[in-house]
């Protein structure tokens, strides 16, 4: 009796304006999804690619210029999920935090006045399109990918924790560099998922995976300043990933309180 195989659910993975970081690491661990999908689409990865419709479509970057929108519009409408990988996706990242500057502006700084060049205010994709799943980070962590990507095989939304950063400091048993080296830390205030990488190496964290759940910035403005660090050099790290407006008018909120 002849068996016909069972197709293996199909996934895609796009990029919008970013570095690539993650595409690296997806490339990196896609021997461990072969047996389990079929990719149909990997621009980074093989030659031969198709826009049809798949079960998981991940993308990385940020929408900053109109032929993203027109990209990203066309990923949505042909995929069930979709994942968006890595702090510029999901947060914005380096070219959100340069909000403060327009994107006219910049272009004229790096190409000149006589540039005619379309641009838009690099942002999130979930200001456009619904995302099932964002998986920060920059880049992403290799385990959450993989973790993420099975829960998705076997039609559960995953759980992705935004726990702060200190709490996986405590789970690896580091010293606090906030407290014991007075550095300017962002754990306290920024996601988890990372695995507390730079305090585990004795370096502060400098929020890359954007803010953690409910993040207690007059607390962290509290400590920073007996630290003798001002909270605009720290907002400015922590806009330099994309971290969302309300975050500093909350910590503004405090510090005018304060002076009252």
């Amino acid at each position: 009796m002849r068996h016909e195989k069972t197709p293996l659910p199909m996934i895609a993975v796009h990029s919008l304006t970013g570095c690539a970081g993650e595409l690296l690491v997806i490339l990196e661990n896609l021997d461990k999804l072969l047996p389990y999908v079929q990719v149909v689409s990997f621009p980074f990865a093989q030659s031969k690619n198709e826009m049809r419709p798949v079960d998981i479509a991940f993308v990385e970057g940020s929408v900053s210029q109109t032929h993203d929108l027109e990209k990203l519009q066309q990923i949505r409408n042909n995929c069930r999920w979709l994942v968006a990988v890595g702090n510029c996706a999901v947060w914005g990242c380096v070219q959100a935090g340069c909000a403060k500057t327009s994107p006219q502006e910049m272009l004229k700084a790096a190409y000149g006045q006589d540039i005619n060049f379309d641009a838009l205010p690099a942002t999130a994709i979930d200001k456009y399109v619904p995302v099932d799943v964002k998986l920060s980070g920059c880049p992403i962590n290799a385990t959450q990918f993989l973790s993420v990507t099975a829960s998705l095989l076997k039609d559960h939304l995953p759980y992705i924790t935004k726990k702060p950063v200190c709490l996986e400091c405590k789970l690896r048993e580091n010293g606090c560099v906030l407290i014991e080296k007075d550095l300017p830390c962002l754990g306290p205030v920024t996601a988890g998922g990372c695995g507390a990488l730079c305090p585990t190496f004795g370096a502060a964290c400098y929020g890359c995976w954007g803010p953690s759940e409910d993040p207690q910035m007059e607390a962290m403005s509290v400590i920073l300043e007996e630290k003798g660090y001002a909270m605009d050099e720290v907002l400015g790290r922590l806009s330099a990933f994309g971290a969302p407006k309300e975050l500093f008018s909350r910590s503004s909120n405090f510090q005018n309180r304060k002076s009252e």
